[in-house]
């Protein structure tokens, strides 16, 4: 028997495959519904590069899993009609001519000619992009169908490698150990109520992305680089999450307030268009990677025990041929 911890992207995909590759397997979920963690106060964007120019690996990786993700799970996401990357004029690590220069020959798009067309400010360029965004809700119900059988929820054991098991598989991004994790940040996702035609993600710092969420609803993400980790300094899975428990709704209050108005120093016409309607809070793992790496990662974490480090949304599909190698390595039948 195979145990899986975490009903988010990799914990479900991976049940889900391993189901399909003939193993008995069964999924524990801490909360009472798949998709409550990270996996959905997230903007959930299918990356094809674009958001990490410091790193070429993240890149090429986003783009060799784009198919195979899409090919699976397309009726999950929605096009962006108007999907634009800009680059901040002042604080930006990376200037325009670099941004075109990295991206040219890896991934379409096209360029601006003029942002202020746009209703962008201060910003040096901007590129319009072809990426999509998955719908939380619908990834949501399409797991409940498919593996909703092998679920249960409520359930968060405090040892992983557990011998009753000949393979535990932690995909609980992180929460439960800490090997090769930076910091652990506790971060809130904005909902803004509006048109959800239209993304502006500002590049590269601690700047501000609108993205579409859910269509059917009416809402977009609103996350910061600056303002959506609430601290940057904690060590532990459990004192971020004890962070998110204490905040208060002042703190969340004039935190949203920050998002909004950073946003709108770019993009003004945010605020004649949205409002904000909801958030999500959510504990996150941040790697050691001065250059913004986001890969994926499976490590042993003892004698029955694995750890799946996630990388980008798409990367399920590299965890789960990790996964296969390491049952096959090991002899999991």
């Amino acid at each position: 028997m195979i145990r899986v911890l975490g009903g988010g992207w990799y914990g479900c995909h991976l049940t889900a495959e391993l189901a399909a590759h003939g193993f008995q397997v069964e999924l524990h979920e801490a909360r009472d519904r798949l998709f409550e963690g990270a996996s959905g106060a997230n903007p959930a964007r299918l990356h094809q590069g674009f958001h990490y120019p410091r790193s070429r690996l993240t890149r090429a990786a986003c783009l060799d899993h784009a198919e195979r993700f899409l090919a699976a799970y397309g009726q999950l996401t929605r096009a962006v009609p108007l999907n634009i990357y800009a680059v901040a004029s002042e604080e930006s690590l990376v200037d325009f001519g670099t941004f075109r220069q990295v991206l040219q020959g890896e991934v379409p798009f096209v360029p601006l000619y003029d942002p202020r067309e746009f209703g962008l400010r201060h910003v040096e360029g901007a590129v319009l992009t072809g990426e999509r965004h998955l719908v939380i809700d619908e990834a949501r119900r399409h797991f409940e169908a498919k593996i909703g059988h092998l679920v249960t929820y409520g359930s968060r054991p405090a040892v992983v490698d557990d011998g009753r098991y000949q393979l535990t598989i932690d995909c609980t991004f992180c929460a439960m150990d800490s090997e090769a994790i930076d910091r652990y940040e506790p971060c809130i996702t904005v909902l803004l109520e509006g048109p959800t035609d239209r993304a502006v993600t500002i590049m590269d710092g601690p700047f501000p992305s609108l993205y579409p969420w859910n269509e059917q609803l009416g809402l977009n993400s609103l996350t910061s680089a600056k303002f959506t980790p609430l601290s940057k300094t904690c060590r532990s899975y459990d004192e971020a999450q004890h962070q998110l428990d204490t905040v208060t709704s002042d703190e969340l209050a004039a935190r949203m307030s920050d998002m909004l108005g950073q946003l709108a120093h770019f993009w003004p016409g945010v605020r004649d268009h949205y409002q904000i309607a909801d958030f999500r809070l959510a504990v996150r793992a941040m790697p050691k990677s001065a250059a913004d790496a986001r890969l994926v990662d499976v490590v042993s974490i003892g004698e029955h025990a694995i750890r799946v480090r996630a990388g980008k949304i798409d990367a399920v599909f590299r965890a789960e041929a990790l996964v296969l190698e390491h049952c096959s390595r090991c002899s999991v039948l």
